[in-house]
């Protein structure tokens, strides 16, 4: 049964193999003497195999190994084609959206980044809100108004990124909005707190400087903030890059494997063989170097 399995997966074939070294630069070619020989030599290893059955679970391991190895060779091949699509679509989207590769950001981190400069906006603007004299949920509903409207601001300098004129005129709106709430803020500490008029003009100018360095950070990271599919895209070609990476180690790794139970396969055969008298007419060295290659060539790696 052993001897089968190794006919299924690597009996030689005399005349492909007579075709192969006629066909290979510099080798000599075959005689009718040679294919004899050789499959003298081939038919005495087959029986030293059936006269030992001992060697049975190394061949089936070096079997088993060497069908793992053409799975995995499979598998690393589709890797390394996943790896590549994903990696021109990468470089597709880079001339498309980051041609000058300034968006060094991810989206979750650039999207997290923003979020706690909204949340720590979010204060300034809340005494902000606190100048137009409403009941606390008044206060709360204008703050977040004042909240989106930072948001908005943040998404517009990003949008209106390459339209000058229109980024000229979010610049002036936002501007505006911001000397708005520095008057009202100013108004309210005079009036209600009785603040002097430079203390109060002093610490609303402080809160919205706050206010409006926030919401120029924001603009910043988002503009080093890759898009969502841009960025995920990048992720999918890191992955497949070091599934094509690990599907190539795992190859090298069961080739090597392989190659030690070929390797231990010879090391017991070729004793073996060598103790069988050989053919009439054929001297010794020629014998062992005929055994040798039809070890090859039964256990050949694929």
């Amino acid at each position: 049964m052993a001897i089968e399995t190794i006919n299924e997966y690597a009996e030689p074939d005399p005349e492909r193999e007579d075709l192969t070294r006629q066909a290979q630069p510099g080798a000599a070619p075959q005689t009718p003497a040679d294919v004899t020989l050789r499959a003298h030599a081939t038919a005495a290893i087959k029986r030293l195999l059936q006269e030992h059955p001992a060697m049975a679970k190394e061949i089936k391991e070096t079997l088993r190994t060497r069908v793992y190895l053409r799975e995995l060779a499979g598998r690393t091949n589709q890797a390394e084609v996943t790896a590549a699509d994903t990696d021109d679509l990468v470089s597709n989207l880079a001339v498309k959206l980051d041609p000058a590769g300034h968006r060094t950001l991810g989206f979750g981190l650039g999207a997290a980044l923003v979020t706690g400069l909204v949340v720590l906006d979010a204060v300034p603007l809340n005494w902000a809100a606190q100048a137009f004299g409403l009941t606390a949920a008044g206060t709360l509903l204008v703050t977040f108004i004042l909240v989106v409207a930072s948001i908005g601001a943040m998404l517009g300098f990003e949008i209106t990124r390459s339209r000058p004129r229109r980024r000229a005129v979010l610049a002036v709106v936002v501007t505006t909005g911001y000397l708005a709430l520095l008057g009202l803020r100013t108004q309210f500490l005079t009036t209600v707190a009785g603040d002097s008029l430079p203390v109060a003009f002093l610490q609303s100018a402080v809160l919205t400087a706050i206010s409006a360095g926030l919401v120029w950070c924001g603009a910043a990271v988002l503009a080093r903030t890759r898009s969502f599919g841009y960025s995920r895209a990048r992720g999918a070609a890191r992955r497949a890059a070091q599934a094509a990476g690990d599907a190539r180690a795992a190859q090298l790794a069961a080739a090597e494997k392989l190659r030690r139970h070929i390797g231990m396969l010879h090391q017991m055969l070729l004793p073996w063989a060598l103790s069988a008298a050989a053919p009439e007419g054929v001297d010794h060295g020629t014998w062992a170097a005929a055994l040798e290659e039809a070890i090859h060539a039964l256990f050949q790696t694929p």
